[in-house]
């Protein structure tokens, strides 16, 4: 989603939703509410919300008391696209991210969904190489949990889902990144479904990392992401 074909209107919409705790819950709101906000009539209010929701921006059912609305990931994502193109306009002198965090093992399943064909297809022709079949588990200290949803915001390189044996696998996203003093390709990978919190990111690269730095469950690790990367 670019956020530089939407509104004003619309991001300052998600913005006034977010704040009143529509990211993790249903928030109970009124076009009333919302019209004295912006300053503009109930009408004008209740066809912004209609608008939002028809765009899957969010979850909206209007009923006699009021309305009930909620965030969707893509209204939460084009909020981390603003977050991250802010950061770049008000702090132009920082090129990179620097996260730190420790090492985990997860539920052995990375090795599963990564090596799926569709996915290294896509794998070798978006990023340029098939990775290493399995992720690296970092669980991010939790004062780099903002610059993690920095990241989020920026343009990443988005394999596509595809279905197999009956299944659905979704969308990963893919934000290249470097570990110092490593050379081998590495990319940040989030899938758009998780059962990982918010606070923990994968890592895929060319190599097997864990060898390749001889790391252990609690090492902690290092990774830079540029934030001059390029749109998709």
């Amino acid at each position: 989603m670019n956020i530089f074909q939407r509104s004003s209107r619309d991001i300052g919409l998600l913005i006034y939703l977010a704040q009143r705790c529509t990211i993790d819950r249903e928030a109970e709101l009124t076009t009333t509410q919302i019209a004295k906000y912006f300053e503009i009539s109930q009408q004008s209010a209740s066809r912004c919300l209609i608008q939002a929701h028809e765009e899957g921006l969010i979850i909206w059912a209007s009923d006699p008391k009021g309305s009930k609305v909620r965030l969707t990931h893509l209204g939460l994502s084009l909020l981390h696209k603003l977050r991250y193109e802010l950061e770049r306009a008000l702090h132009p002198e920082h090129t990179f991210i620097i996260l730190k965090g420790k090492i985990f093992s997860g539920l052995g399943e990375g090795s599963y969904y990564i090596s799926r064909t569709p996915y290294m297809d896509s794998f070798h022709s978006k990023l340029g190489y098939q990775p290493f079949p399995g992720t690296l588990n970092i669980r991010i200290r939790s004062e780099d949990e903002d610059f993690l949803d920095v990241i989020k915001g920026s343009w990443p390189v988005v394999i596509p889902g595809f279905e197999e044996e009956e299944r659905r696998f979704g969308d990963v996203l893919c934000y290249p990144a470097q570990i110092p003093k490593l050379k081998a390709k590495v990319a940040i990978i989030i899938p758009r479904r998780t059962h990982y919190g918010e606070n923990t990111l994968e890592l895929i690269s060319d190599v097997y990392l864990r060898e390749a730095l001889a790391l252990e469950d609690g090492d902690e690790i290092e990774i830079e992401y540029s934030l001059k990367q390029n749109k998709e």
